[in-house]
């Protein structure tokens, strides 16, 4: 399907470089929104009370301090105030992902004056951003850009908004060769989970897709007898796919690794496998959690509370002593970096295993005089990173976390931080 695409004009730049970050007006009429003032943000952040408040802002960081509003640029070249809430993703290094309401909604009306129902996508409404040239694509469908990924042709795959996983995920492969002609593919139906390599060959559930055939899907059920899949997950280089499985009968189970061949089919090849596993019942594959260590460049595979680690130059599968349940939970209480994996214990106390040799100890930043509000990693980085309050000059601050504890504040605004997005 052919995408509306929205082109900022060379005009919205030039004003919007020029314009100064006091209150702008919004206009009771205004132009189509074509951009987003988005050029050279360090960080994007919502000012408000939280980021549903209708008195909610949203702010940018330029990468020289600049601290001003985030703001839409219309055809004619005006900046207009956002309104409305949005969910924020930055996709890859060229683009931004906003979803949320129409952008360019106009109110219709009938003959007698009454206003005609509005008919709303399922899921909102996605929009790409480009960052360089601040431009804007419609998407045409409502997506969740949390777990986006970018394969070598710079084709992104994006889960579809969760108001549209009726019974089901959709998983939709996003076409960015031809800007002017930018396509929107379903490449794969129910499904909740997904990974691509570099190659776009794409496993999710019980079955995977190849781009040479297509979308046709294939069923990876007969790869090895008396197997069940679970979590699939890439090698360092994002270009070899493996696959997880539980292999065995009759209460005698092995956590199996294997590995994914593309020839004229695909094949498995069997990597590594466990001695059988103490555990009775049947096993539930779905149940298998993978996390990547970058430090020793292994993948960490957890089973049930056991956690193991698969080394690639060796084909080792062996067990890891230290506990690192905490660091598979789905919530927001564990953060991973480069180096290490950080488990919030309290409001200011972390614990930290090294990744290098998974040594565990306490950080305590009680006494920094931050009130950590939000903690967030970047992709690539062994810094942890947080925006908060700071107490003594009652600024909003932004800042670093290393593996030893060292704090150091990188930005500050006199307005409160409630959400923030670091800019690749």
């Amino acid at each position: 399907m052919k995408l509306k695409y929205l082109l900022a004009a060379c005009t919205a730049f030039f004003l919007v470089s020029c314009s100064n970050d006091d209150e702008l007006s919004q206009p009771p009429q205004h132009g189509d929104i074509v951009g987003l003032n988005i050029k050279d943000a360090k960080y994007i952040y919502t000012s408000g009370t939280n980021t549903r408040s209708s008195s909610a802002q949203y702010r940018q960081i330029k990468k020289d301090g600049r601290d001003m509003e985030l703001s839409w640029i219309d055809n004619k070249g005006d900046t207009i105030r956002i309104s409305g809430s949005f969910s924020i993703w930055d996709i890859n290094k060229k683009y931004l992902m906003f979803t949320g309401g129409d952008i360019n909604y106009r109110p219709t009306y009938d003959e007698d004056g009454f206003l005609l129902p509005n008919e709303e996508r399922i899921g909102g409404y996605s929009y790409l951003v480009d960052k360089s040239t601040e431009a804007i694509y419609d998407l045409g469908a409502g997506l969740n850009g949390e777990n986006a990924v970018t394969d070598n042709k710079g084709n992104i795959y994006v889960m579809a908004n969760m108001e549209n996983n009726m019974g089901g995920g959709r998983l939709y492969k996003i076409h960015t060769q031809d800007i002017s002609n930018l396509k929107l593919e379903l490449y794969a139906d129910n499904s909740l989970s997904f990974v691509v390599n570099n190659k776009g060959t794409c496993f999710y559930g019980y079955r995977y897709i190849r781009p040479s055939y297509g979308t046709q899907q294939f069923i990876i059920s007969n790869f090895i007898p008396h197997t069940e899949y679970g979590n699939a997950f890439v090698s360092h280089d994002n270009e070899d796919l493996y696959l997880t499985a539980v292999s065995g009968e009759h209460e005698s189970y092995k956590l199996v690794v294997s590995k994914l061949n593309e020839n004229k089919e695909l094949q498995s090849q069997i990597m590594a496998e466990t001695e059988s596993l103490d555990y009775w019942g049947r096993p539930q594959p779905n149940d298998i959690q993978v996390k990547w260590n970058e430090r020793r460049a292994t993948m960490l595979i957890n089973y049930y509370g056991r956690t193991y680690e698969y080394q690639f130059a060796t084909k080792a599968l062996t067990e890891v002593s230290a506990n690192l349940n905490g660091f598979f939970a789905t919530d927001r209480s564990t953060y991973v970096t480069t180096n290490a994996l950080y488990a919030r214990k309290s409001v200011d106390k972390l614990d930290i295993i090294a990744l290098e040799n998974y040594s565990i100890k306490e950080l305590d930043l009680s006494s920094e005089g931050i009130d950590f509000r939000s903690i967030y990693t970047m992709e690539g980085s062994d810094l942890l990173y947080f925006a908060g309050f700071q107490y003594s000059t009652s600024q909003s601050v932004i800042g670093t976390i290393d593996i030893d504890g060292n704090v150091e504040i990188t930005e500050s605004t006199p307005n409160p931080i409630t959400n923030i997005i670091q800019i690749n």
